[in-house]
């Protein structure tokens, strides 16, 4: 394995390995991880028996530039996670992410063929003219050092796109998202009927932070314990 996973609050990856049955990755999502932050988050989870990963994404650039010199790439994480799931053998995988992790759940989810995988208020597309067509100019500082980036891969930009492909036909996919909200509505509802196993769950609630209102209202846990199930 790599030796990135440091377990401090500076490391592109945090680690609990303990040998359990189930796996869940979180993706970090821009500047506010997964929505709350990332210590609270995993002891929010301590009476979850699995192994944990907290992937985050210091560049700020959807995972493109990758999160450390020695993954520094989509591939190279691709390939971290492949190497992670074959050793641990697990009966089941959970990927989760908000915002721009929920952009990398999927992505490598589906990719790596897991077995769930639930995103919060994702971004499905994250090319130029997408992001023009849908009036969608959120962190473009962000946006234009991807899009000018030579690490930029765009068969990766559109979500709808690697879905169509059927790679991960048998992953089940849950968004969650704001029905009030312009932008995370787009994002979410144009991937309807892309993806067998994809469900779309439209809340009245928690603009682009619904993953902090799923946890007040104390549902988070109980969507997370039943993709294991």
């Amino acid at each position: 394995m790599h030796s990135d996973r440091n377990n401090n609050d500076h490391s592109p990856i945090y680690t609990e390995l303990a040998g359990k049955s189930n796996l869940l990755v979180s993706f970090g999502g821009i500047r506010q991880g997964l929505g709350i932050p990332v210590f609270e988050f995993f002891n929010s989870l301590n009476k979850l028996d699995c192994d944990k990963v907290f992937i985050r994404d210091f560049n700020q650039a959807w995972y493109h530039k990758g999160v450390s010199e020695e993954l520094n790439s989509i591939g190279a994480i691709k390939d971290y996670l492949q190497e992670l799931l074959h050793e641990g053998n697990y009966k089941r995988v959970c990927f989760i992410g908000n915002s721009m992790g929920g952009y990398a759940a999927i992505l490598f989810g589906n990719l790596l063929k897991v077995d769930a995988v639930i995103a919060f208020a994702p971004q499905t597309f994250i090319g130029r003219l997408k992001r023009f067509y849908y009036w969608d100019f959120r962190w473009a500082n962000e946006m234009k050092a991807l899009h000018t980036s030579d690490q930029a891969e765009t068969d990766y930009f559109d979500l709808k796109d690697i879905l169509r492909k059927g790679i991960g036909t048998h992953t089940q996919i849950q968004i969650y998202y704001s029905k009030k909200h312009r932008l995370d509505k787009n994002h979410a509802e144009r991937l309807k009927d892309s993806h067998d196993n994809l469900v779309l769950i439209g809340m009245s609630e928690g603009d682009h932070e619904v993953v902090k209102a799923l946890r007040d209202n104390g549902q988070l846990m109980q969507i997370i314990t039943e993709a294991f199930q």
